[in-house]
């Protein structure tokens, strides 16, 4: 969960191949009971809030597909009863230190309809992973034996055990395999695609609230310079995805420091300013992501 202080510039999406579907549209098309829809917030930067229950302590967390195991509470929480086990070090996706947290366990935890037992997770200094301060987060290892869909414009969440349709009308879905990450980066969310007209990885993450390119797949695309700390943005980035293309504006050019073990460069991040704009279907069980656009 990175949020960026002070930025203005948010990613669009410019335009999609892909016909809008309303809350009534997907939550019937993929199959959610009304039972299994929650509300679904953000912060003030963009990013999901999900309200959690931790040991007896009702706490609003960001749903944050970039945090690798179990969940993440900081020094701005409100004090929720935990065990500490160990201290850990804390790594970049490249390997090198990001600083240290402490591993701990909970009694329980409630997320989204499911409970859980003996929980582990961390807890460390908000500003390891964040330029502002944020409660904590749960992350894609509360949902492996189910599927979620997050529709930020609509405020709503739907969660279901149930595999997804066998048939999706391909004029408002599309899917994607997901890309097994390796073993030292959890589950998070890679998939194959190309980025303008370049076979690449793309890493999407609930938990940015922005959305990045990376230098060497920049080529082509219209460069805007901007004073201030985020200097170079991009428009008309083409993303094809699932047979499907979109044209995203204002994505950050920036380095992407992530891939290692992969057989092509992860050219594109995509965050919540850009996946705001989308209903994101994530099923981990079936390695499967579905993107529907959001109207």
């Amino acid at each position: 969960m990175t949020p960026a202080a002070g930025q203005t510039f948010k990613a669009t999406v410019r335009s999609a191949t892909l016909k809008p579907s309303s809350f009534s549209q997907w939550s019937q098309d993929l199959g959610y009971q009304k039972t299994r829809l929650y509300p679904l917030t953000t912060t003030a930067f963009g990013c999901p809030l999900v309200e959690v229950n931790a040991s007896g302590v009702k706490v609003s967390l960001l749903l944050d597909t970039g945090t690798a195991k179990g969940f993440v509470l900081t020094n701005s929480a409100p004090s929720i009863p935990h065990t500490i086990e160990e201290r850990s070090e804390e790594l970049n996706a490249d390997g090198s230190h990001r600083g240290e947290s402490f591993r701990i366990r909970v009694e329980s935890m409630s997320v989204l309809g499911e409970d859980f037992r003996n929980v582990a997770g961390s807890l460390s200094d908000w500003r390891i992973s964040s330029s502002e301060p944020f409660v904590g987060t749960v992350g894609l290892d509360f949902f492996m034996n189910r599927r979620l869909t997050l529709d930020y414009q609509s405020g709503r969440v739907g969660v279901t055990s149930l595999p997804l349709p066998e048939k999706l009308d391909p004029k408002r879905y599309l899917s994607a395999d997901l890309v097994e990450p390796p073993k030292s980066q959890g589950h998070v969310l890679y998939a194959r695609a190309r980025v303008n007209g370049r076979d690449a990885i793309v890493y999407i993450d609930t938990g940015y609230n922005v959305s990045f390119i990376a230098p060497t797949f920049a080529e082509g695309t219209t460069r805007i310079e901007r004073s201030g700390k985020f200097k170079i943005f991009r428009e008309g980035v083409s993303l094809e995805l699932g047979g499907h293309r979109f044209i995203l504006d204002e994505l950050r050019e920036s380095p992407i420091e992530r891939g290692m073990g992969f057989d092509l460069p992860v050219a594109l991040v995509l965050g919540s300013d850009v996946l705001s704009h989308l209903i994101v279907t994530i099923d981990v069980r079936a390695k499967k992501l579905v993107l529907g656009l959001a109207g």
